[in-house]
């Protein structure tokens, strides 16, 4: 009788390993499948600032963060705020 409830145990103890697997593999995928998209950044040239390549001002492949500090670098004067 001790045989069995022992292998019963086992039986049991297997079962919930692979239950266990299983659902940690369903969250493993789920989570993979929410991946954040990487942006691509650039710096500022006048301040160093880095922002996203989209919301940047670019002239003759340098980036700025403004109009303002694209002005300001090809004048060669400092802004009010450094």
């Amino acid at each position: 009788m001790g045989l069995k409830t022992i292998l019963f145990g086992l039986a049991i103890w297997g079962i919930y390993l692979i239950i266990r697997h299983l659902v940690r593999q369903r969250s493993i995928e789920q989570n993979a499948s929410r991946e954040v998209k990487s942006v691509e950044s650039v710096e500022c040239a006048h301040c160093g600032l880095h922002l996203p390549k989209t919301e940047a001002v670019e002239k003759k492949g340098v980036y700025y963060c403004s109009n303002e500090h694209l002005t300001a670098a090809e004048s060669k004067k400092p802004t009010d705020h450094e």
